[in-house]
């Protein structure tokens, strides 16, 4: 894959990152960005890899959550489905570029 995404660009370029994670507000970008190439965070792809694998993860995005009042852990794909996952974990979907108080 080449990492380029037509609406925000090359997601692999450092530049980018820093954007990416300015505009999120992440304090520390640069920490952000050193963290993302180092031994953890590879762990960590391996990791949520296999878990999407054991879940019968079937596309993008693929969310798995614990549902705090069952202890169940629930699926859903698509970005259609983030208000329900909001449902489940207890907290306001309030759309994916809400506005800034």
């Amino acid at each position: 894959s080449s990492g380029i995404n037509a609406e925000y660009g090359d997601i692999t370029d450092g530049d980018n990152v820093r954007g990416f994670a300015a505009a999120a507000g992440v304090a520390d970008s640069e920490a952000l960005l050193e963290f993302s190439r180092g031994p953890e965070a590879r762990q960590q792809l391996i990791d949520n890899t296999t878990e999407a694998l054991e879940s019968k993860c079937f596309g993008a995005p693929w969310y798995l959550v614990t549902n705090p009042a069952t202890g169940r852990r629930e699926k859903f794909f698509g970005h259609d489905r983030v208000e329900m996952l909001g449902w489940v974990i207890g907290k306001e979907y309030k759309g994916h570029n809400p506005p800034q108080v």
